[in-house]
């Protein structure tokens, strides 16, 4: 999942990147206005402007002029303009109620109901989808904000702002998701407040209140939920911690911190450890202990640790006369 992700805002993001590899920029619309002396060009009708290989099109925009240079500083275009760039096989897309790209700062700013497309062979690969949409060329900052949604393959994020920065190779080196943060891959949902990715480390933290509800392809079900999840893929394990709770199957297991192991083949769920004081229950009968590891297939749990076992039973019995 983790891969999936940033694969799919680096694509985005290398788009935006080379917007700005040439400055020209070429205008053409049925009516133009250009007011030297107010720093200001009005074009209606039309309106296409060219910068680089990208494309903008709207039916109304505004130029700033720099004062000094009169040359392009910013270019604001309204009534739902559509910006596009064609390569080789590959074709990006910006929607949005405005856009404002500005040639000096060298950033593109889209609002109101926007959406970045990438196709390639005419079938689209990446959706985002947001309020807002920003990238900065010169922090190499892109930020989303507003109902924040990320289509890419059978991959869905929601949140209500998404965050990452570029090293100058175009590499991910941070990615966030923040506020109601819901990822869904298939049929498992990852859940928490905050979602972030950190490359060098090639591992992610799920903070606030957060869940994963796993499906296996026997349609059973992995339930965590915890204070915080954390994933690393070269450990290829899952660390909770903060009243974690587990459920899985008849099972269901709590503790103050748990290690998820996943197997590195099928990535499915191997075995949970509990450590620190934990309990576990199987149809009435408890279990506690200073540690528990229980295994998915086959489906046993072993305690070790001032073991404490409570078992439920129908009938009474007496040992006294």
């Amino acid at each position: 999942m983790k891969k999936i992700l940033i694969s799919a805002l680096f694509i985005i993001l290398c788009y935006q990147i080379t917007a700005f590899a040439d400055n020209n920029v070429v205008i053409e619309a049925k009516k133009q206005e250009i007011k030297v002396d107010k720093n200001k060009g009005y074009f209606n009708g039309d309106v296409k402007v060219t910068v680089g290989d990208v494309t903008v099109q709207s039916p109304r925009a505004e130029l700033d002029l720099d004062p000094e240079t009169k040359k392009p500083s910013l270019a604001v275009f309204f009534d739902n303009p559509y910006a596009f760039q064609n390569k080789d096989n590959k074709k990006h897309e910006i929607k949005a109620r405005i856009m404002k790209v500005s040639l000096i700062k060298k950033s593109i700013l889209a609002e109101g109901d926007t959406q970045s497309i990438m196709l390639k062979d005419r079938q689209p690969v990446i959706t985002i989808n947001a309020d807002m949409q920003q990238y900065d060329t010169n922090t190499k900052l892109m930020k989303a904000k507003g109902s924040v949604i990320v289509h890419y393959n059978d991959v869905e994020t929601f949140s209500e702002s998404a965050s990452a920065i570029l090293d100058k190779e175009g590499t991910v080196k941070d990615l966030k998701l923040t506020d109601n943060v819901v990822i869904k891959e298939g049929v498992n949902v990852l859940k928490g407040n905050k979602f972030e990715y950190i490359s060098s480390r090639e591992e992610y933290y799920l903070t606030g209140n957060t869940s994963s509800d796993l499906t296996f392809e026997d349609g059973t079900r992995l339930f965590v939920q915890s204070r915080y999840q954390q994933y690393n893929r070269l450990t290829n394990n899952i660390i909770a911690g903060g009243d974690v709770r587990v459920k899985f199957k008849d099972y269901f297991a709590q503790g103050p911190k748990a290690q998820l192991f996943v197997d590195p083949k099928t990535q499915k769920p191997r075995e949970v450890i509990f450590t620190g004081r934990s309990k576990i229950t199987q149809n009435g009968s408890t279990v506690e202990a200073d540690r528990i590891r229980m295994t998915m297939n086959p489906k046993e749990f072993f305690a070790d640790g001032n073991v404490k076992t409570s078992i439920q039973g129908s009938d009474s019995m007496e040992i006294m006369p």
